[in-house]
């Protein structure tokens, strides 16, 4: 298992053979807010080399926009989402990818134009809502129980072609993270989430639905409910002061109190696997679905990405996370294993 920190490209999607289909409610690939839906762990080949484990974790956060962020380190994110807005007249599925690449802020969004069922299982794709898919598009497939993610970006900018960046293959390792939210909102309805009827009027870019301003975004974080922040206050050994640190956020403790570590847990239970570096004492994860995590902090002397013998460590932390709360917690880095 290699964990990926640091900076990542925007996520994007592949195309099959096959036959249009509606949903039964009358918006266009609906399904999709379903099918994508759950705790998503496998491999990823990216712009910047083959990671053997990695992670989405979409959940609702409204009857109709479910989500899932890659948060890598301070300013270091990714986000995701699927939703139903009002564009160009109409309902219809858009997704945004976004977030932070250092002090660089970026929003693109994305529509929905094709919703097909093969023998093989589903195919979505989304195009920039803009520039179409000569920009850049994602492409989903669910075929039994794989979720396949494909990303595709046009690196010229002359619209030509546009070229593979990601591609995602996991399993809903843990479909059950998301119950009680869909519960909690009905999910999915046919609710807009956002209205973007003059969202993209006035562009940086007249070829994509591109934002580098938060100020300027349609749909910044401000305007997502239900997700919360956590701030968590980091005290390390003295034996460890320059130490990068590894943050884990898990369903399940990765590290007991007699100093055991879970594997089972590291590969199928972790959402979130974060780099905090030597100078941070205190990290604030952002975007954090509401519910109860272990959190837990290592030094990864060996860099294999592992607790293992000789790392320093914390207990693996419960900490309960309500919704739209911004909570604090504490944690040690001074057990060796």
């Amino acid at each position: 298992m290699k964990f990926i920190f640091g900076s990542l490209v925007a996520l994007f999607g592949f195309c099959f053979l096959s036959c249009d289909s509606s949903d039964t409610e009358g918006i266009s690939g609906m399904d999709l807010l379903n099918d994508v839906t759950g705790h998503w762990v496998g491999t990823n080949q990216t712009a910047f080399g083959f990671f053997d484990w990695f992670t989405f974790d979409f959940r609702p956060i409204s009857g109709s926009h479910t989500h899932s962020i890659y948060e890598g380190g301070t300013n270091q994110n990714i986000i995701t989402s699927f939703f139903i807005a009002n564009f160009e007249g109409t309902k219809q599925v858009m997704a945004r990818n976004g977030g932070w690449l250092g002090n660089q802020y970026r929003a693109t969004y994305y529509v929905l134009d094709k919703a097909e069922t093969t023998n093989m299982g589903k195919y979505y794709r989304l195009v920039d809502a803009v520039g179409g898919h000569k920009r850049s598009y994602m492409e989903l497939r669910f075929e039994q129980d794989t979720f396949l993610f494909d990303a595709y970006k046009d690196n010229s900018g002359s619209l030509d072609e546009a070229i593979h960046h990601m591609g995602f293959k996991g399993v809903n390792v843990n479909p059950s993270f998301a119950d009680k939210a869909i519960q909690t909102f009905d999910f999915p309805t046919q609710d807009i989430e956002v209205d973007f009827a003059q969202a993209f009027d006035v562009l940086i870019d007249n070829d994509s639905a591109l934002f580098l301003e938060e100020s300027a975004d349609p749909f910044p974080k401000s305007d997502h409910g239900h997700l919360s922040d956590l701030r968590i206050n980091i005290e390390r050994s003295t034996e460890i002061p320059n130490s990068r640190l590894l943050l884990y956020v898990s369903s399940e403790p990765i590290i007991d109190a007699d100093l055991n570590v879970d594997f089972i847990a590291l590969d199928t239970k972790v959402v979130k696997t974060i780099s905090v570096a030597p100078e941070e004492v205190q990290y604030i994860l952002t975007y954090l679905h509401p519910d109860d995590y272990y959190i837990t902090m290592f030094e990864d002397r060996d860099g294999n990405f592992f607790p293992s013998a000789g790392d320093f460590t914390s207990f693996s932390q419960l900490q309960a996370v309500p919704p739209e709360s911004f909570g604090s917690m504490q944690l040690i880095v001074d057990k060796k294993l």
